[in-house]
């Protein structure tokens, strides 16, 4: 059965050298039973270590983690009933690939029996049913990321823990993993907490994303919360690309703003939990696939660069205030496309930009 996750007002303290880093600060969350919840971040903003706390190799220097309703805060790693998945796998490079998965259960005293079949079922489950007597230098890449998730989902732990367990592996494989992991995860319906600084990988196997930086939550919710409204300039601009465009508000009314924008004016929502009042300067979030160039009125501008990508036409778009504007256009073959120069408008479904207060840059 899932358990439930919580983290309590966490914080940890390091000493480096003389000074004393807070790599975690007041970080409170709770993850449902079977949830599976991706840290996003830059590097050092403190994911890696809340997931060191949560597993017991790091103690919090306050705060409190509960599984199940059970204060583990200071249980040692292996009391806790959790399951690891490192970075670079860990295997042990004189075993087999059913050795590499039974270690665990040999190490809990499990009869030879129970062995046989929980590896053959893990390896099952991870598509390697075929690969037991090889050993991990004959295993690609993808491989042997299956086998050190397979050695862990063996020992059916309460709660999985992945830190960044596919940064090793090529582009495509990456995606391939990422959707096998999602699938396992959710057909097992473990409590997972994963650690990613990738966008895609955070957008496509989460049902929620916590983003942090510089220690701090900066927003939690699912993955169409955090791209299309995202509560702070931070997230806007780490999650995908962002167009941020300086604007004044004319008037505020339930939520939408009549906002000067370059010269025009636009109905743009309002962030939620903020309040805004006329004159009030803010700053407009708008994606590059929601805005394109156009013959009609808009936005005018002039193509600074022009790329095709197969799919889409890519647009750097100069203003006139000197801010350059990225706009991703569909490409289908006979479309008007732009070349480098040329005079545009941009437009966009006003509905698609958020309005956020310019001093969360």
């Amino acid at each position: 059965m899932a358990v439930q996750l919580e983290l309590s007002h966490i914080t940890k303290i390091f000493k480096k050298d003389k000074d004393l880093v807070k790599a975690v600060d007041d970080v409170s969350m709770c993850v449902a039973p079977g949830e599976m919840v991706t840290f996003l971040g830059p590097s050092g903003c403190g994911k890696t270590t809340i997931l060191r706390m949560v597993a017991g190799f790091e103690i919090p220097t306050s705060g409190t983690i509960l599984i199940d309703g059970e204060d583990v805060t200071n249980v040692p790693v292996n009391r806790r009933d959790i399951g690891f998945v490192f970075q670079n796998y860990a295997l042990f490079p004189h075993m087999s690939v059913f050795e590499n998965v039974a270690y665990g259960l040999r190490v809990k005293k499990f009869s030879d029996e129970d062995i046989r079949r929980k590896v053959s079922e893990g390896l099952d489950l991870v598509g390697l049913t075929k690969a037991e007597n090889r050993f991990p230098n004959q295993l690609s890449g993808g491989e042997q990321q299956r086998v050190a998730l397979a050695r862990v989902l063996v020992l059916e732990p309460r709660v999985l823990l992945m830190d960044e367990p596919l940064s090793n592996l090529d582009a495509k494989l990456r995606i391939h993993m990422r959707t096998e992991i999602r699938r396992i995860q959710q057909h097992l319906n473990v409590t997972c907490l994963y650690v990613t600084h990738d966008q895609g990988e955070a957008l496509t196997m989460s049902d929620r994303i916590m983003v942090m930086h510089r220690g701090k939550v900066e927003q939690i919710g699912t993955p169409f919360e955090i791209y299309s409204d995202p509560k702070s300039l931070f997230v806007a601009d780490f999650i995908g690309q962002a167009n941020i465009i300086s604007g004044k508000v004319l008037s505020a009314e339930g939520g939408v703003l009549s906002v000067s924008l370059e010269g025009r004016v636009y109905p743009v929502r309002g962030v939620k939990g903020e309040t805004f009042s006329p004159g009030m300067a803010v700053s407009v979030v708008v994606r590059p696939e929601s805005i394109a160039p156009a013959e009609e009125e808009g936005i005018a501008g002039t193509i600074s660069t022009a790329t095709f990508l197969g799919g889409r036409m890519e647009y750097e778009v100069l203003l006139p205030s000197g801010q350059t504007i990225l706009s991703f256009d569909p490409y289908q073959p006979g479309k008007k496309t732009w070349r480098e120069g040329e005079a545009v408008n941009l437009s966009f479904e006003p509905s698609s930009a958020v309005a956020l207060p310019p001093e969360q840059r």
